[in-house]
């Protein structure tokens, strides 16, 4: 049996196939995972949270929706990178609620947990500088969660928006700067 593309398993589940929309997931699971370790690492949240509960939480996320939406494997990873996004704000947004515990930091043992680098308050006022961003400029919201949560590089950034790599690094050091603007002094 020749190896099946993902993209056209997309095209199948967005028609109706159940097995294909399965295989869609089975077919995307290592990479998925290897998008949700660079989402925590980069995210920095101290959220009790691995790389495969950050897949399982975003695909129940996107279970819920239709696939015939998407084009193609990018947008598919893209959708999910967005996804993961939206689990871990949400994680840190309930891990920050008074109801539980507040500002008390929460400790679990397990070898994959989530770094320390950002505290979730810090986590917060990214997402919200994000928002704003988008609402700005949609394309450059889009290359931050491209690169910093989906994991791609600004090669294949550039390749699939038919740039050149110096356009992108220009887009995103614009991005960079607006982001560092909208965040209050010393957020991050």
């Amino acid at each position: 049996m020749p190896e099946e593309s993902l993209t056209e398993l997309i095209a199948a589940a967005g028609g109706g196939d159940q097995a294909a929309r399965s295989r869609v997931f089975e077919l995307a699971y290592q990479e998925l995972k290897r998008i949700a370790r660079g989402t925590l690492r980069r995210s920095g949240a101290s959220a009790p949270l691995n790389p495969t509960t950050l897949v399982h939480e975003a695909y129940l996320k996107i279970a819920r929706g239709d696939l015939a939406g998407l084009h193609d494997s990018v947008h598919f990873y893209s959708l999910f990178a967005r996804a993961m996004r939206q689990v871990v704000v949400d994680l840190g947004r309930q891990l920050l609620s008074v109801r539980h515990g507040g500002g008390l930091q929460r400790t679990d043992l397990s070898e994959n947990q989530v770094g320390a680098d950002h505290s979730l308050g810090e986590l917060m006022q990214i997402d919200s500088a994000l928002d704003a961003l988008a609402a700005a400029d949609a394309e450059l919201a889009e290359l931050v969660e491209w690169h910093f949560f989906g994991g791609l590089s600004f090669v294949e950034i550039a390749h699939i928006r038919g740039v050149n790599e110096r356009t992108v690094r220009r887009h995103w050091d614009l991005a960079r700067s607006y982001l560092l603007d909208a965040l209050p002094e010393g957020a991050c």
